[in-house]
């Protein structure tokens, strides 16, 4: 008796240990591979991070699975971090035009593989009396190489954060202008240009340090402009 009701018993735990080992194991979830693009706005200086961390922290809270990607890890002059408590690559290059970030960009690319990239970048070339219209042409072709790696990524491009030099903030809301101007001209369905405003609402004396690279209340605000931008417009699932 005892014999014949163990082997419905037996019978029930091969089968069901033999479906268990049939199920292939369950493989990690994709990360969202997002570079931070730029100059020393983006990358930060040694005492001062840049909007990367409170945007990776933001972006933890709303459990995005996401992963910084870029061939720097270090805050200017390349020697440590201001923190480590987050995802430190990057692609900020201290003092660099859109022209010597061009030059560069297929490489970092090719390496990194990007999904989104978030660009913050022209500050330099103003401040260097580069022509805002080349400065312009020079971000749609740093988009036409990222597009060469991947055909659906999806660009993030900033109107620039004010200076709080007069003259050369007008030549900052100038290039503003350009730059929306060209991300609706060349933005696609497969590979869309969002344009994020930081400039609205960012006070250059009030959120800078030298009226040109953000301080703690200036960070903060940029972070937040991308997070917004990144849950709300992004065609990617965070």
């Amino acid at each position: 008796m005892l014999k014949s009701m163990l082997i419905p018993i037996i019978l029930c735990f091969i089968l069901s240990l033999a479906a268990a080992l049939s199920i292939p194991a369950r493989t990690e979830e994709r990360l969202i591979r997002i570079m931070p693009l730029g100059d020393s706005i983006t990358q930060g200086a040694a005492d001062t991070d840049s909007f990367r961390r409170p945007l990776w922290k933001l972006l933890k809270t709303s459990n995005a699975r996401v992963d910084f990607v870029g061939s720097m890890k270090t805050n200017y002059p390349h020697t440590r971090l201001a923190h480590s408590d987050f995802d430190i690559n990057h692609e900020g290059h201290w003092g660099w035009r859109a022209d010597e970030v061009l030059a560069k960009i297929d490489g970092w690319a090719e390496q990194t593989a990007p999904d989104i990239v978030l660009i913050h970048l022209g500050s330099n070339d103003i401040h260097q009396k580069q022509k805002n219209k080349a400065t312009v042409e020079e971000l749609r072709q740093i988009i036409a190489t990222l597009r060469k790696h991947n055909e659906r990524i999806e660009i993030f491009l900033a109107r620039l954060i004010p200076i709080a030099d007069k003259p050369l903030n007008m030549k900052v809301e100038e290039l503003n202008n350009l730059l929306s101007n060209m991300a609706q001209s060349t933005t696609t369905d497969d590979s869309p240009v969002h344009i994020v405003n930081q400039y609205e609402g960012f006070d250059a004396f009030k959120d800078t340090y030298d009226g040109v690279h953000p301080n703690r209340s200036g960070i903060e605000k940029m972070a937040q402009k991308w997070h917004k931008a990144l849950m709300t417009i992004s065609k990617l699932e965070m």
